[in-house]
């Protein structure tokens, strides 16, 4: 029986979404410059930048890819490590880095900075990125598993709901399936 939307595929699609319109703007603002917008960095100022990337950013990392820490998380605590173990160390990592470089650049060394703002490079968009994708492949996989549910629960209607069995006397009757053995 169909039991309605599945629960699990609209809770990521919401989270998908949340992900996609926030990680858009970060984008922008971070290879702006590789694509002739570089104005908008240099009218708004790097610090303030910055600051709107690890705001962009936070919602995305921290609410939309949360299913994939508790996962993650999860293959740790058992020792199976797979995909999400993977996923929750690489966005934690560059989450936290990040925000340290944005509250407290001046405990990275010099190389680390850029010479004429004295920002550290951060990794907010590629961590945005990498939840939002992942969470687009966790959606389609959602929709094609409840895709293949769905055309197994229509062969299954397809099967014969009733037998037709022949009597030692040669009659013939028609019975439902239940009652065959």
């Amino acid at each position: 029986a169909d039991d309605g939307p599945n629960p699990e595929l609209v809770d990521f699609r919401r989270r998908f979404w949340v992900g996609a319109v926030l990680t858009i703007p970060l984008l922008i603002l971070t290879m702006g410059p590789f694509v002739g917008l570089g104005f908008i960095r240099e009218m708004i100022g790097e610090r303030t930048v910055l600051w709107i990337e690890l705001l962009l950013g936070s919602p995305v990392i921290l609410w939309s890819g949360w299913p994939f820490f508790v996962r993650g998380w999860k293959s740790f605590r058992i020792m199976n490590l797979n995909m999400f173990s993977l996923i929750g160390m690489g966005v934690s990592a560059a989450y936290a880095y990040s925000i340290v470089a944005v509250i407290a650049p001046g405990i990275f060394p010099l190389g680390f900075r850029d010479p004429e703002t004295g920002a550290v490079g951060v990794y907010f968009e590629a961590a945005a990125v990498i939840v939002t994708l992942v969470l687009l492949g966790q959606v389609m996989e959602l929709r094609a598993r409840e895709g293949t549910g769905k055309a197994i629960r229509a062969l299954l209607d397809l099967a014969a709901k009733t037998a037709r069995v022949v009597r030692e006397d040669g009659t013939e009757e028609e019975v439902p399936l239940e009652h065959v053995q």
